[in-house]
């Protein structure tokens, strides 16, 4: 079991190594191949409705491929979505194709990510192992955002994704490590009713984390882009939120086993509340630097807590693989109303930076 959960640490490591030096660049790069905000808001907001609907089409490939067949699928269209991101300045590719074949890649890396974590990880130490699962990543990329800046301006964004393909078939090798199984899911309306039933207040709960993961993770970025047109700033933020989060975390999924991990939410939603607010009114670059290492440094207290119970939830539910889909309704409503709210205040982002603000209320329902 140990060397199960271990090899499932490693692919996702190594994983996000490979996709951290551009990862965060993609919206900057729409943005500087001159596609306005709201086309970029567009993008991410059709690219999340489809991932839902192919989270559950991967479900059933997963139980008639096994986990480890899935993720193989993965791999060649994260290429493809990576190769026509290249090619895009020379060719007339409509943005929906590629959110097409980049939703099927992120469909068939998280369903059998989350299914390979919730069926290795000991409940007894659940929040300790989502820690790992969280921190291991980000302590290996904390300087990638940084050095992917650097390649960027130096060598331009084709030499940046030509790096990120190379690095993505190398990690494929990962795979090899990975246990296989098949997991027995059958889709029936009924079982989903019956989740949202058990669970009505973790589903706002899970809108309000994937509020403040979308803001911290898309929206930020390009404020920081637009404000001080800077692919520099954009990655020195970048490197701040994973040294901001990635001791933390691991700090934090011991306590989480440790203490009520709803009172560690309740603490983590007002520091979450009151760092959001006071970005609202920020406009110097310092600010910026330092509002965004607090929010990876305490951004942890939600983080983890949170997703041990997700995970905690799915291993009791006594249907993981259906729990893992269900939990895709709540994470695609939180995308959707940050993406429709934001082509609604395209000329004024900050007013975004106070969804997290309302977002964090959610967890005091728990």
């Amino acid at each position: 079991m140990k060397k199960n959960i271990n090899a499932v640490y490693l692919m996702h490591s190594l994983n996000s190594l490979a996709g951290s030096f551009i990862g965060i660049f993609i919206p900057i790069y729409l943005l500087t191949l001159h596609y306005p905000v709201s086309t970029v808001f567009e993008y991410y907001l059709g690219l999340y409705v489809a991932i839902f609907f192919l989270f559950i089409f991967a479900s059933f490939i997963a139980r008639r491929l096994g986990l480890k067949r899935t993720l193989l699928v993965y791999f060649p269209f994260q290429l493809l979505y990576l190769g026509l991101l290249y090619t895009l300045p020379h060719t007339t590719i409509p943005l929906w194709i590629i959110a097409g074949v980049n939703a099927i890649a992120v469909a068939f890396y998280w369903y059998p990510l989350h299914l390979f974590f919730v069926t290795q990880a000991q409940k007894k130490e659940m929040g300790e192992s989502v820690g790992k699962l969280y921190a291991l990543p980000k302590l290996v990329t904390i300087a990638s955002p940084l050095i992917g800046a650097f390649i960027a301006i130096q060598g331009g964004f084709p030499l940046l994704f030509a790096i990120t393909i190379v690095l993505y078939l190398i990690v494929s090798i990962s795979l090899l490590y990975l246990p296989d199984s098949r997991p027995a899911i059958q889709f029936q309306f009924g079982k989903f009713v019956a989740l949202a039933r058990r669970y009505p207040r973790y589903i706002l709960a899970e809108i309000g984390e994937n509020i403040r993961e979308e803001v911290g993770g898309l929206v930020l970025p390009i404020v920081i882009f637009l404000t001080f047109d800077s692919i520099l700033s954009v990655g020195v933020v970048g490197v701040l939120t994973k040294i901001g989060s990635a001791l933390f975390i691991l700090l934090i999924g011991r306590y989480a086993d440790r203490l009520k991990r709803t009172s560690i939410l309740r603490v983590g939603a007002i520091i979450t509340m009151a760092i959001w607010a006071v970005f609202f009114f920020a406009h110097r670059e310092v600010s910026f630097y330092a509002l965004t290492l607090f929010v990876g440094f305490f951004g942890a207290l939600l983080l983890i807590p949170f997703n041990a119970l997700v995970y905690d939830y799915a291993q009791e539910s006594a249907a993981p693989a259906e729990f893992i889909v269900f939990r895709e309704v709540p994470v695609t409503l939180a995308r959707v109303f940050v993406y429709g709210t934001g082509l609604l205040f395209v000329s004024s982002l900050n007013y975004l930076f106070l969804l997290p603000v309302f977002g964090s209320l959610f967890f005091w329902v728990l």
